[in-house]
Formats: C-alpha cells, sequence, structure tokens
C-alpha cells in the first residue's frame, strides 16, 4: 500500500513538474513574441511613411507624365523636354524620392532598437538602432592587396534577418549583464550610463561587423553561384531558385544577389526575369490578403488591429514594385510565414513561366505590366500565389487561435 501512495505521488509529480516545463516554455515564446511585436509596431509607421513616399515618387513620372519605366527621374529632368509645370512635378518626385527611401531604410533600424529596448531596456535600444542601421548600411572593413596595400571594402548587407538577430542578441546581453553586474548604490550611475553603455556597444560592433555581416557575404556568394548554376540548367530550375531566393528575405541581401544575377541574365538575354519581378510583389500582395480575406474565409480577425493598415499598405507597396511592405508579417511569425511566402512564389512564378509569360524588362511595378508578354497568365500566376499564402495563413493562425497559442489584441 505504501508503495503505491509512493508511485502515485510520484507520477503526480512528474505531471507537476511536466506542467511546470510546459508554462515555463509557453511564457518563453509569449514573451519573444511580446518582443517581436514591440519591435513591429513602432516599425509599421515608419515602414507605411517611407514606403507611401516613395511609391509616389514612382507614380508621379511613371503614370502621370507616363515617362518610359527605363529613364531615371534625374535623367528625364536634364533632358529638359517637359512644361514648367511637369518639371516642376519631376523635381518633387525627386526630393519624394530620395526622402521617402531614406525614411524607409529606417525601417529595420526603429524595429531592432524597440525590440531590443523590450528586452534590455534604453541600453538595449540604442545598440538594437546601431545594429539595424549597420545591417543596412555595413561598414567598410579593411582588407590587404599585394599591390594597393591596405583598402578599404563595403561587405553585403545582412538586411532584415541582421536586424532580426543584433535585437535579441543585444537585447538579452543587455538584461544579462545589467542582472549581473553589481555595483554599490553610489556607483550605478557609473554602470548606467557608462560601463554597461561602452560594453554593449563595443559587442554590438563586433557581432555586426564581424559576425553577422559577414555571414550576410556568405549567403550572398553562395546565392550567386545557386543562380549562376541555375540559371545554365533550364528555365523550371532557374524560375524555382530566382523565385526563392528573391522572396526569401524581402529586398534583403539574397534578394540583392538575386536581383544582381538575375539583372546581368536579363541584360545579356540569356533568361527573362519574370520569376524574379512576380516573387518581389507575390509575398506581399498575399500577405495583405490575408488581412482583407480573414472576416470572410474563418469569421473572425486573425491578426492585431495594427496590421490591417499594414496589410493594405503591402498591398499598395507591391504595385509600385516594392517589396518590403510584408517585412511586418514576415518579423512576426517567421517561421512559418517566411517559408509560406516563398512557397508561394515560387507557384506563382513557375506558374507563369511554364505557361510563357516572359518579362525582360526589369521592373516589377504595375507600370512595367504592359511589357510583360502573356500578361494574363502574369496576373493569373500572381493571383494564384497570393491566394495560396493569403488562405493558408489565415488558417494556420485562426488554428494557433483555437490552440490557445496565438493571441490577438
Amino acid at each position: 500500500m505504501a508503495l503505491t501512495k509512493r508511485v502515485v505521488g510520484g507520477e503526480k509529480k512528474s505531471i507537476k513538474n511536466k506542467s511546470n516545463v510546459e508554462k515555463n516554455s509557453n511564457s518563453k515564446l509569449s514573451n519573444i513574441q511580446k518582443h517581436l511585436m514591440t519591435g513591429i509596431s513602432h516599425m509599421i509607421p515608419v515602414l507605411i511613411m517611407g514606403g507611401l513616399l516613395g511609391a509616389l515618387s514612382q507614380v508621379i513620372p511613371y503614370v502621370i507624365l507616363n515617362i518610359d519605366p527605363s529613364v531615371s527621374i534625374i535623367d528625364a529632368i536634364n533632358q529638359n523636354q517637359y512644361s514648367a509645370f511637369n518639371l516642376s512635378l519631376l523635381k518633387a518626385s525627386y526630393v519624394l524620392q530620395g526622402f521617402g527611401f531614406t525614411l524607409f531604410g529606417f525601417a529595420i533600424p526603429m524595429f531592432a532598437a524597440f525590440c531590443a529596448n523590450s528586452i534590455g531596456g534604453k541600453t538595449a535600444l540604442i545598440c538594437g538602432f546601431i545594429g539595424g542601421y549597420v545591417a543596412n548600411n555595413p561598414i567598410e572593413i579593411l582588407s590587404f592587396d599585394k599591390q594597393e596595400g591596405f583598402i578599404s571594402q563595403a561587405p553585403s548587407p545582412s538586411g532584415f534577418f541582421g536586424g532580426l538577430i543584433i535585437a535579441f542578441a543585444i537585447g538579452y546581453f543587455v538584461k544579462f549583464l545589467n542582472e549581473k553586474i553589481k555595483m554599490p548604490r553610489n556607483w550605478m550611475a557609473f554602470k548606467t550610463t557608462f560601463l554597461v553603455p561602452l560594453i554593449s556597444v563595443i559587442v554590438t560592433l563586433i557581432l555586426m561587423v564581424y559576425i553577422i555581416t559577414p555571414f550576410g557575404a556568405f549567403l550572398n556568394n553562395l546565392i550567386k553561384n545557386i543562380l549562376e548554376s541555375a540559371g545554365k540548367s533550364g528555365e523550371t530550375l532557374y524560375s524555382i531558385v530566382l523565385s526563392a531566393t528573391t522572396a526569401f528575405d524581402l529586398g534583403g541581401p539574397v534578394n540583392k544577389a538575386a536581383g544582381f544575377i538575375a539583372t546581368g541574365f536579363t541584360v545579356d538575354k540569356i533568361m527573362p526575369i519574370t520569376a524574379r519581378v512576380i516573387a518581389i510583389v507575390t509575398p506581399s500582395i498575399g500577405l495583405g490578403l490575408s488581412t482583407i480575406l480573414d472576416k470572410y474565409l474563418v469569421k473572425r480577425r486573425v491578426y492585431d488591429k495594427q496590421f490591417y493598415q499594414a496589410g493594405k499598405t503591402a498591398i499598395f507597396l507591391a504595385f509600385m514594385g516594392i517589396s518590403e511592405g510584408a517585412i511586418p508579417f514576415a518579423l512576426e511569425r517567421p517561421q512559418f510565414t517566411v517559408p509560406l511566402y516563398v512557397i508561394g512564389s515560387v507557384i506563382a512564378s513557375v506558374f507563369a513561366t511554364s505557361l510563357g509569360a516572359v518579362q525582360y524588362f526589369p521592373e516589377s511595378a504595375i507600370w512595367a505590366w504592359p511589357l510583360v508578354e502573356n500578361l494574363f497568365i502574369y496576373i493569373i500566376a500572381i493571383l494564384i500565389g497570393s491566394l495560396i499564402i493569403a488562405i493558408v495563413n489565415i488558417f494556420h493562425r485562426n488554428s494557433l487561435i483555437k490552440k490557445g497559442k496565438l493571441t490577438i489584441s
């Protein structure tokens, strides 16, 4: 009898321990989601404002004034073939372009700053902002050349994945320093205003310059090699690789590497750029549609309120040829969302290219669509890929809500 009690008691204790482990695991996941959402909520206004201004700067010359998309705004101004009023519009669009895309470039630093701040406080905020900025604008490093001596080189940017990594790394590092460094009350000001910030910013420098950015450069070179090989092996394989790498990080280093190779193949008339331009717009349209269709498919909201304006903006930016409107969605649940929109983009691109849609002009914005051969197939392909992304994402999020794994505010 006593033996039975001990066994039952042991089972109860085991069940209780298992329950505690599950609670701790859920708590950690909930905290990570909270940190992500804090960063995203501060990033969205910057992304919307910068993206809208940047998009407007393209609408004026290429839609309103009907200038050939291959002509840059500054070249159009220098041609001096327009009336005084149209020339003023062009000059205004040039200013909008510079200001809008400069503001747009602060989306990742803002995300990294406030995500890190949510974890480690004000010191982490500053380091997160610095890290996020360097993710977009990597620091030049010195390399030695036998003929020229030391020369400076700018590595490839690590993009929003770099911002995501540095946000969590520096956030938890600052939190660790604040908890572990113990000082007398009289020295607290020294700790919070000098010691912890100094250590933190040095660690940020080391991580961004010597670890995160080189990894981004390595990834770039790897993708370039893959794309070069794929370009010689057949259009279907090329479309799969090109669309996957284009969609993967939404304007980041992998996307830019894909663009570099694809543009070269297109200019040389080796391969069309169809798969790439489709993959630029499909993720943003698909994720944007998920904020519109959820109430019809599952009769509820599956996102926090702030995402519904971001969804409309993402669709608008997609038609302007800007993929970064999908970044807030990708950052919220990257483990599911990134593979989903990559797969959706691949399906759209393969569908289009296999049925004869061809585009050689390297522009994904809607004003370049008349240059597409078999435009109907091209549009249907984007619609199919976007709907796959939207529908799968809606039902997945709805399932998480039902299971209590996702809370919507």
